[in-house]
This record gives C-alpha cells, sequence and structure tokens, in this order.
C-alpha cells in the first residue's frame, strides 16, 4: 500500500472489513526459504509513528525510527528464513532508502524505485533511474502509485520509464486494486479513483511495450475476475498476496487466493508481506498463505519461492 494507506490505517485501527482475529502462528513454512517481493523502506533519520497499533493484532510497534524499522525487518526475515526481499523506496530520500537496505545485505535485498506522478511527487529524472538500472543498483520500478495520483499505467506520462524498464529488462511492481478508506480526501490524493485500480487499465501500456513483466500488487483486489483476465491474456503478468494475506478476514483472502489458483495461475502469485509500520506482519502474512488448506505443498512453494526467483530472474 501506498504511504495514504498507512496513514489510513493507522487512524482507523484497521478499518471497516478487517479481520481482528490473532491467528496462530504455528506454520511450518519457516523451515524452507522465502521470498518476499513487498517490502517498504524509509529514510534511516525518519520518524515513524510513535507506537502505531497494528490493526489485527493490537500490538503497539517499538519502531521509532527507519533505521530500527529496518533491523526489526531484518529480524523477522531472518526469523522466518526470508531469504530474498524486494524493498520499494520513493523519490529522494525514499529512493535512497531502498538503497541503503541493499546497501546494508546485498544477498539478501532487491531495491525498487517508486514513482508515482502527482504534483506533489513528480516522476524522478529519467537519467537518474537509467544509471541505476545499468550498474544494478535498483533492479526493480515500483512500487509504482499512478492509482494515488489520479492516473493508470497507460497514461503516455509512464511511457518513457516503461521503455526504460524494457531496456534493462527491469521488473515493474505497480499498486492496483483499491486504496483504503478516505483516500481521495487526504491532500496527497485528491484525484484518486476506485476505477482506476482495475487492472484492466493497463492493457494499453502492456501493448505499447510487450516486454514489459509486470507484478499486479495485491493480486489487484478486490477486482480478482479482471486480475484473472489480464493474467490469461499476458504471460508477462504475476501478481503478489501483498497485505491481503493478513490485513484481509482470513475467508476472504484464501477465496481470492482460491480463486486465482483455481483458474490455472499458482504458478503467476508471488508472496509479499507489504508489512509497513509492523515488520512481524511478515509472519502473519506467510501464515495467511501457509494456512491455505486448498493449496498442496508443491503449490506453497511456488508462492512463497519458485514464482519470484522466476519471475525476478534470481
Amino acid at each position: 500500500m501506498a504511504n495514504i494507506g498507512r496513514r489510513e490505517l493507522l487512524r482507523l485501527g484497521g478499518g471497516a472489513g478487517l479481520s481482528l482475529a490473532l491467528p496462530s502462528l504455528g506454520f511450518a513454512a519457516g523451515a524452507q526459504p522465502i521470498i518476499d517481493v513487498h517490502l517498504h523502506a524509509y529514510p534511516a533519520s525518519m520518524p515513524l509513528p510513535a507506537g502505531a497499533t497494528n490493526p489485527i493484532t493490537g500490538a503497539k510497534s517499538p519502531v521509532r525510527s527507519g533505521a530500527e524499522h529496518l533491523t526489526a525487518c531484518i529480524a523477522e526475515m531472518k526469523r522466518h528464513n526470508v531469504v530474498r526481499g524486494v524493498v520499494s523506496g520513493g523519490d529522494g530520500d525514499r529512493l535512497q532508502a531502498a538503497i541503503d537496505w541493499r546497501n546494508r545485505d546485498p544477498a539478501r535485498f532487491i531495491a525498487g524505485a517508486g514513482i508515482r506522478g502527482s504534483a506533489d511527487t513528480p516522476l524522478p529524472p529519467l537519467d537518474t533511474l537509467r544509471r541505476l538500472f545499468a550498474d544494478g543498483t535498483i533492479r526493480v520500478l515500483g512500487e509504482v502509485t499512478a492509482e494515488y495520483a489520479g492516473l493508470s499505467l497507460s497514461d503516455p506520462q509512464y511511457d518513457p520509464y516503461l521503455a526504460l524498464a524494457e531496456e534493462f529488462d527491469v521488473p515493474v511492481a505497480l499498486h492496483i486494486g483499491t486504496m483504503p478508506s478516505g483516500t481521495p480526501f487526504d491532500p496527497c490524493c485528491s484525484t484518486a479513483r476506485a476505477r482506476l485500480g482495475h487492472p484492466e487499465t493497463i492493457e494499453e501500456a502492456l501493448s505499447r511495450h510487450p516486454k514489459l513483466r509486470i507484478n499486479l500488487m495485491h493480486s489487484g483486489w478486490p477486482y480478482i475476475e479482471e486480475t484473472i483476465a489480464m493474467l490469461m491474456l499476458y504471460p508477462n503478468v504475476n501478481v503478489d498476496t501483498g497485505a491481503n494475506a493478513w490485513l484481509l478476514p482470513r475467508a476472504e483472502f484464501h477465496a481470492c487466493l482460491q480463486r486465482i489458483v483455481g483458474a490455472g495461475f499458482g504458478k503467476r502469485v508471488m508472496f509479499g508481506s507489504d508489512n509497513m509500520f509492523w515488520p512481524e506482519a511478515i509472519g502473519l502474512a506467510i501464515e495467511g498463505v501457509e494456512s491455505a488448506s486448498f493449496l498442496s505443498a508443491t503449490q506453497k512453494r511456488d508462492i512463497f519461492y519458485n514464482n519470484a526467483a522466476a519471475f525476478y530472474r534470481l
């Protein structure tokens, strides 16, 4: 989720429709390696909300800064054997934050360049991204939060960035689906609209850039049928579980995951925690997938590791 999502979650304490039941963490996935394709970096000196309440567990986060958040995330990743992570940072200090995560542990982290394209968060210079793609510092374009800017990925302003991603064979991670309650009333996102979360809005971008590899974050929830349509038509599209795995009511998350896997796309689903301010959500998200009794052991291994290893060419 983008920054507005985190603020809104803090304000609402989870919001309508979120399950507040504390799940058991007695899962068996930790013995095998996991790749988390949906992490967020904050600048080391950035203060984080004091005592931010986890909307699922009700526990207050002890994390006070970006530096503490990184340390806590690494500890949780080690605890659950998350061996690789794709971490997104935005422009300026946020972009450097993702690079700092990579520099702290280059064997564990892959840095992504988050971009938006709104008046308050303009797109970064292309030559900056070209240099970072060329030397391998940044290996992902995303999280792209066009939806929060009132745009879709098919807007022409993104074309030069998508062309650059094609040129360097850099995958794109796109926020798609819904946004938290009240998003259009936040000063940053007054042009955000629900219709822009439909996965089908990216078709023109895919048509103009056929070599793109795109991860539809959060599986495009709640537009699951549209997500399936995109997976059917475009073999270069994958999805991640995102915050669905721990923020949605468990039955809803499992129903959506079962629909995608049941439609034949179990090889295109990747695990992502989207843990935001709460590193413990890495474990909650793992348990969300591990507890899906309809998945075979092979399907879980694909979601936790194999699919991301193939998509990100690790």
